[in-house]
């Protein structure tokens, strides 16, 4: 166990505030909580005067993410046993599953630990080309075509959310399968924001969740994972979010959160600096006395701003 203390800080309430220095391997559900935030199913197109139809198709599992998060897709390559890490000249970085083989280890893993959201539609779709190509009937014109059409109707081409929601996302279907606390953790460390109020309400610490107004259904399983009551409020044209926030929550369920269902990556550094100030607010000595009030001593603010 890792045990965060600072200067000054009672000793006695450390336990409550115990961080676990977990091992570096992922959890399958996180893995695809991850995906859900951040990854990709796609049919590959590119021009191919060699090929039949001339044009070259292919399958490709992709996650995407800044480069501050190579560290995090080395895990998931890790976790999956193959797959290459790509870095692109936008600053962004991937991790790639192009050859069949991979793919198929790829589809038994969503099988047995499945999305969610929208993204549990593309799947579908991607598992259907990928049954032509093992059958290798791709090479006949009117899979060919049937093929591309299946691609212009995936990720961000989708108008077809019919098959929303999910059996398996539904309570009372015999197919209900519960979401899982480390498929949470894996979603945020793609898809959430941890943050620290730095203007009004100083101090104040929270998780902020945010998706396509197409993935409701997905966010409102999440709020209510949490079983707070939470809302699911606009957040832009066509976005929608759920916020976690403030000093008791953050003791009493994100950190108790976290603590069962690890982050990885940088999110996981910033959950630490977090804990870290946590620490220092519930000790008490950011406060000093002005007349009968205590208010915010400024140096802590600089303190906490430095962490």
């Amino acid at each position: 166990m890792l045990f965060i203390s600072l200067s000054g800080i009672p000793t006695q309430n450390s336990s409550r505030y115990e961080i676990n220095n977990h091992t570096n391997s992922l959890r399958p559900e996180f893995v695809t909580g991850l995906t859900e935030a951040e990854g990709s199913f796609s049919i590959t197109k590119h021009k191919d005067n060699r090929a039949k139809f001339g044009m070259s198709i292919g399958l490709r599992f992709k996650i995407t993410m800044l480069s501050n998060g190579t560290d995090l897709l080395l895990k998931v390559q890790s976790y999956f046993g193959f797959g290459t890490i790509s870095l692109n000249k936008n600053g962004s970085v991937d991790f790639l599953v192009k050859d069949l083989s991979n793919l198929l280890k790829i589809k038994e893993h969503f099988i047995k630990y499945p999305l969610r959201g929208t993204k549990y539609l593309d799947f579908l779709d991607f598992l259907s080309v990928m049954d032509m190509f093992e059958k290798k009937i791709n090479r006949r014109e009117v899979i060919f075509k049937s093929i591309l059409n299946i691609s212009e109707g995936m990720n961000s081409y989708r108008k077809d959310f019919s098959g929303l929601p999910l059996k398996h996302t539904l309570k009372n279907n015999s197919k209900y399968i519960p979401i899982n606390g480390h498929y949470v953790s894996g979603f945020i460390a793609g898809d959430g924001c941890l943050y620290l109020r730095t203007k009004s309400n100083f101090g104040s610490m929270g998780i902020q969740i945010s998706q396509h107004l197409n993935n409701y259904i997905l966010i409102r399983e999440i709020a209510d994972y949490f079983k707070l009551g939470l809302k699911v409020s606009p957040h832009g044209k066509a976005s929608i979010q759920i916020t976690i926030g403030g000093k008791k929550l953050w003791k009493d369920v994100i950190y108790s959160h976290f603590l069962t269902y690890p982050l990885h990556g940088t999110k996981e550094v910033h959950f630490a600096k977090l804990q870290k100030i946590a620490l220092y607010l519930d000790s008490g000595v950011h406060l000093i006395r002005e007349g009968r009030a205590l208010v915010f001593n400024p140096e802590a603010k600089k303190y906490i701003l430095d962490i």
